[in-house]
């Protein structure tokens, strides 16, 4: 090695020296519960840097020093501090509800560990994959056993489930109103919502025409006889009984969308 060369190598590890010199004077100032703080992650550091060394012996140990530690620092707080202000609004939002911003990061990494690994999904992380990866749709009790059954009479295939299903007991459940109380916009929004989720349409638009007509465009990936089954489905339940409203319906079924009109013509407790 030249002399030129030593006496390079020997200001970088004067000047290496300086800067750890003027750290530790600064960390001399801190106060006790950081001091202990920063020796505790220089300790874990080092011996993660010990660990990679035993792991590989090509393996080039980093020297552990409070600048280290320092530089990691401001890199984590430089990271935390140029996130998005809509993200600093949803973490002072619910800061409330797990006492600090800290805990609601450890518990978005779970919940992203969980949408990421099926096998730590919770149930409704699970059903939403089903869903979308695997094409799975809910189904009623009710509209199942009817099915079930009108497969044995061929001729009734359609007016089983038609007549027989859970549809009211959805939209009750949804709304928590009484049926007799809902709207015909309240009952529709409700089909908008309750048939996507179980995934029977990918998209449902509903268009208001006028006070009292609607335009549904129903959109899925089946076939022609998926939409004439809906058709005759959806037009028996805004026709039932219970419904608090007398309307027509009337709709044209293709291929992967299923169009109707439904219009109201009087509320049913008016004579």
């Amino acid at each position: 090695m030249s002399k030129n060369s030593s006496k390079g190598t020997n200001n970088e590890s004067h000047d290496d020296n300086d800067e750890e010199g003027e750290t530790s004077k600064l960390f001399a100032e801190v106060k006790k519960s950081t001091k202990e703080i920063i020796d505790k992650i220089k300790k874990e550091l080092t011996a993660e840097e010990e660990k990679k060394g035993k792991l590989d012996d090509n393996y080039e140990k980093e020297k552990i020093t409070i600048s280290t530690i320092i530089e990691n620092a401001i890199d984590v707080y430089n990271s935390y501090h140029s996130l998005p202000p809509e993200i600093f609004a949803i973490l002072e939002k619910y800061e409330p509800d797990y006492g600090s911003k800290m805990k609601e990061i450890e518990e978005a990494i779970r919940l992203l560990d969980q949408k990421k690994n099926i096998a730590k999904s919770d149930d409704m992380d699970l059903w939403i994959k089903a869903r979308e990866e695997m094409k799975m749709m809910l189904i009623g009790k009710t509209t199942f056993n009817q099915l079930i059954a009108a497969a044995e009479e061929p001729k009734d295939s359609l007016h089983k489930p038609h007549k027989k299903n859970v549809a009211l007991d959805l939209i009750l459940w949804y709304t928590g109103k009484p049926i007799k109380t809902l709207s015909l916009e309240e009952i529709l929004r409700t089909i908008q919502k309750i048939w996507v989720v179980a995934n029977y349409f990918h998209m449902i638009d509903i268009k208001k025409e006028s006070e009292d007509q609607y335009h549904l465009i129903l959109k899925h990936r089946q076939n022609k006889r998926y939409s004439n089954y809906w058709l005759g489905y959806f037009t028996e339940l805004l026709q039932a009984e219970d419904i608090p409203i007398k309307c027509v319906v009337e709709g044209e079924a293709f291929d992967e969308t299923l169009s109707l009109t439904v219009k109201k013509l009087h509320d049913k407790s008016v004579k």
